[in-house]
């Protein structure tokens, strides 16, 4: 009888084993013939492509060549961006339907370097410590595609942070015509050849140029920025933006009402401006106001003391936006970690006009208030000199206007001292005008430097810049890509390190050199506890979790092991 049991059990277990073969040789079949499901559990999916990615992978009706030009056993960090890089592209191939070839090239003769070169992607110096001795290496890491007859590269690069962004830029350039963008001139504003330079190369997938406001205005433009004007525009050029709007055109306005001076002799400085803008925004329910507002929520600048330290103290003329769920959804602000504004005005926000949404994008916090005069100081002091204005927040910094908005400048033609210009009285679309306080980080002085090879680094300042023009333009895949590769918010100094260098400041303004040195102890000292606090979390996560899964591995062979002991046949 138990020899039949021992032929049923091992049959039985033949034809379970078959089963499990067949359906995994079913599976691979199946894997090999479709594309194979991804999933991406991190925040900002960090690890696969965006939908505007894939959709625009997916939608390609030519074979598009990417080649990655690599060096094999480059040093630490550039050893893990090839497969980094892989990675990426592949997924990008997946997407494509086999639109999207992929080619790796490790330039290791003179004949495939002299291809790398070709392809506009060039060498780079790399130091590589061996045997206690540092030696310069030469080494590719670039990528060069090809679309038909276009040809776009990436020279080098620094690292996988924004390559999708960069990416996917490059193929739209490759697959179509760049939008153009109009940048009003004159007045007193940054130009695109001068001051407005790193906006200008970030934004390539738009033709953008500049524009003469005393001129029609272009209605074929995708937007119409006016960035920092510093003396008024005239009637007739006013006329001209509110014709381009009713027109169907989008429209960005960037400060216009103080002007920023951060070379100033004696330090950065700020004044009042007249640029009369208020005359077009007014009737659409915005207005801007001659101050600079200041928040206790703000970025930290440094500050010499009395004695010649150097130290990081509160800055209130830079607020930093804490945002809400609401506003974090809207496209200008879309996934952005604590952004900043810079000498940001505040808006007095009215009415809405009839059928018009208006919608606050960012505003100060209740701590906030707000610096005027003829002359607004800006120079980095002591915290406790920083004195609160009667006038407290939280203020208006950054408004969204969308909808069919009515002429601010609707007047009769042909009759005595009628305007030339004709406008529609109302919009002839939805328009979309976006009004900021400040025009400080579209200026070159608040960019990312650029580097001598490669693109500008992503961070959440040219986030801001450039999903504003993308919300204008109305490209919202572009922001929802930009949305995962800015960086992730800094950590939260603690309170102690914060505390200790205030008692720096303050021991220092009184010249006591005796508490200064206590002070930098204790300053040391709360570091050395923040760095091991870092540590302990690190080496947790690094060992605790493998461990927790191990002693659950331990008691599950336990529970199986007893368990077999109690079986019978």
């Amino acid at each position: 009888m138990s020899s039949k049991v021992q032929k049923r059990a091992a049959s039985e277990s033949l034809i379970f084993l078959l089963i499990v073969t067949g359906i995994l040789i079913l599976l691979n079949v199946l894997g090999a013939s479709f594309r194979s499901p991804r999933i991406d559990l991190t925040r900002n999916g960090m690890f696969s492509l965006a939908e505007g990615s894939e959709r625009l992978a997916a939608s390609l009706d030519d074979r598009l060549e990417i080649t990655a030009y690599f060096t094999e056993n480059l040093p630490p960090p550039f050893n893990a961006t090839e497969r980094q890089v892989r990675d990426l592209l592949s997924e990008y191939a997946a997407a494509s339907d086999g639109q999207i070839v992929v080619r790796f090239v490790n330039p290791d003769d003179e004949a495939k370097q002299q291809a790398a070169r070709s392809d506009g992607v060039q060498p780079v110096a790399h130091q590589k410590i061996e045997e206690d001795q540092v030696a310069v290496v030469e080494g590719y890491r670039g990528v060069a595609l090809r679309y038909l007859d276009q040809s776009r590269t990436i020279p080098v690069i620094q690292d996988t942070t924004g390559l999708e962004y960069t990416i996917t830029s490059a193929i739209k350039e490759l697959v179509g015509e760049r939008s153009p963008v109009g940048v009003v001139g004159g007045h007193g504003s940054p130009s695109l050849t001068q001051g407005l330079t790193t906006l200008q190369s970030a934004l390539s997938l738009y033709d953008v140029r500049e524009v003469d406001a005393t001129q029609e205005i272009d209605p074929n433009l995708a937007a119409l920025l006016v960035i920092g004007p510093k003396e008024p525009f005239s009637d007739d050029e006013l006329r001209r933006i509110d014709q381009y709007v009713m027109r169907g055109g989008s429209l960005g306005i960037f400060g216009g009402a103080v002007a920023v001076d951060l070379a100033g002799q004696t330090g950065p400085s700020a004044r009042p401006v007249g640029s009369r803008l208020e005359g077009l925004l007014g009737p659409w329910g915005v207005e801007l106001e001659s101050e600079i507002v200041a928040d206790a929520q703000c970025s930290r600048a440094p500050m010499r003391g009395p004695l010649g330290l150097q130290v990081l103290v509160p800055y209130p003329p830079i607020p930093v936006l804490q945002l809400d769920d609401e506003q974090l959804q809207h496209p200008v602000m879309f996934r952005l970690a604590s952004p900043m504004l810079p000498f940001v005005a505040p808006l007095k926000v009215g009415d809405a006009p009839d059928g018009v949404e208006l919608s606050v994008l960012a505003r100060s916090s209740e701590d906030s208030w707000t610096m005027s005069g003829q002359t607004i100081a800006l120079e980095p002091r002591d915290p406790r000199d920083w004195r609160m204005s009667a006038k407290a927040g939280p203020f208006d910094l950054m408004v969204a206007i969308d909808g069919k908005l009515p002429s601010a400048y609707a007047a009769p033609i042909n009759e005595e001292g009628a305007t030339a210009i004709q406008t529609p009285p109302v919009a002839e679309g939805d328009v979309r005008v976006l009004v900021v306080g400040t025009s400080s980080f579209l200026e070159d002085s608040f960019m990312p430097p650029r580097p001598p090879q490669g693109e500008v680094q992503m961070n959440a300042a040219l986030a801001l810049a450039l999903n504003a023009v993308d919300w204008l333009a109305a490209d919202s895949d572009l922001i929802a890509i930009r949305a995962k590769t800015i960086e992730e918010p800094a950590l939260d100094i603690p309170d102690s390190v914060l505390a200790a260098e205030d008692t720096v400041l303050a021991a220092a303004e009184e010249g006591d050199e005796a508490g200064v040195e206590s002070a930098l102890e204790e300053r040391k000292a709360a570091i050395e506890s923040w760095n091991a606090k870092k540590l302990a979390y690190r080496w947790l996560n690094t060992l605790g979790i493998p461990f927790v899964v191990a002693l659950f591995g331990l008691f599950r062979w336990r529970q199986r092991a007893n368990k077999k002991k109690t079986l019978k046949l």
